[in-house]
């Protein structure tokens, strides 16, 4: 009832005014650090735009609309210079009947009392599908919270019938934008909201992270709900390589989010209301 009840209310919200507040996010959080006073910039330049090369592996188990799917992510950062960092993201994925394979990169500047500006790509490939994002993204800190986006290019080629997002049988170019927000109410324990739109879809997940005593050890769960009666659940164990650090910390001083884990679920909605079923079968109207 819950969930229904979120979805009804979610139509409502106006794709294109969340379009341009990601964009106003991200030229901001890159005017953070051209409009920096000179004083400010010398203040932080002891911080680096990544602490030390570090990285994360995860393993994670869910479903996206009924179909299960379980794999392992990765990624390491290191840092370029005092003002810029790069990261390679790496996913393995079994799920909607295929083997999923992923990648990505960022390039980016970061000021960790202030916020991360930069590059990022990323691509998630299958026997049924492939999926390639290339844009802009940017994070603002604050004391307890985050709020950051990606906004950019997205080319999606699929080689069954969707019945989920019809529109990608026939197209293959679409715009992609996300946008988050997450609160700290511990440094250890990450509570985030995110709004994603892809191939003309509107994706709502709920997500939460708490890092253990365990040195480097985190626990993570997603729930998403969307366009089309879109579902998704996903959770697992995280191993955070790079130091002692709280969870806060390292996300601000360490690793962006590796691509293929923040997009990996919409991804698979491509051909995931069935995987190989008929608009008919499927009991979805095609849109």
């Amino acid at each position: 009832m819950i969930m229904n009840d979120l979805s009804a209310m979610i139509q409502h919200i106006q794709t294109p005014k969340f379009m341009s507040a990601v964009v106003a996010l991200i030229l901001t959080s890159g005017s953070a650090f051209a409009g920096a006073p000179t004083s400010t910039i010398a203040a932080s330049a002891d911080e680096p735009a990544v602490s030390a090369v570090n990285g994360k592996i995860d393993g994670l188990y869910g479903a996206v609309n009924h179909n299960y799917l379980r794999g392992a992510a990765g990624t390491i950062s290191i840092p370029v210079g005092q003002r810029f960092g790069l990261q390679l993201d790496g996913l393995y994925a079994r799920g909607f009947g295929t083997d999923i394979l992923g990648y990505g990169g960022h390039f980016f500047t970061r000021n960790p009392s202030k916020g991360l500006f930069g590059l990022a790509v990323g691509g998630t490939h299958s026997t049924d599908f492939n999926d390639l994002l290339a844009g802009i993204e940017g994070e603002l800190y604050f004391n307890k919270f985050t709020i950051g986006g990606f906004v950019g290019y997205n080319n999606y080629d699929t080689r069954v019938l969707s019945t989920f997002a019809s529109c990608v049988n026939t197209q293959r170019d679409f715009a992609a934008a996300r946008l988050f927000a997450a609160i700290y109410p511990v440094d250890n324990l990450m509570i985030s909201a995110e709004w994603q739109n892809r191939f003309g879809k509107n994706f709502y997940v709920i997500g939460l992270e708490y890092q253990t005593p365990l040195r480097g050890v985190a626990l993570f769960v997603d729930g998403g709900v969307g366009d089309n009666n879109y579902r998704q659940v996903l959770g697992g164990v995280r191993l955070y390589f790079g130091g002692n650090k709280s969870l806060k910390d390292r996300h601000r001083k360490d690793d962006p989010e590796n691509m293929g884990s923040t997009f990996g679920g919409t991804s698979g909605a491509g051909i995931a209301s069935p995987a190989k079923a008929t608009p008919k079968s499927a009991g979805l109207p095609p849109t």
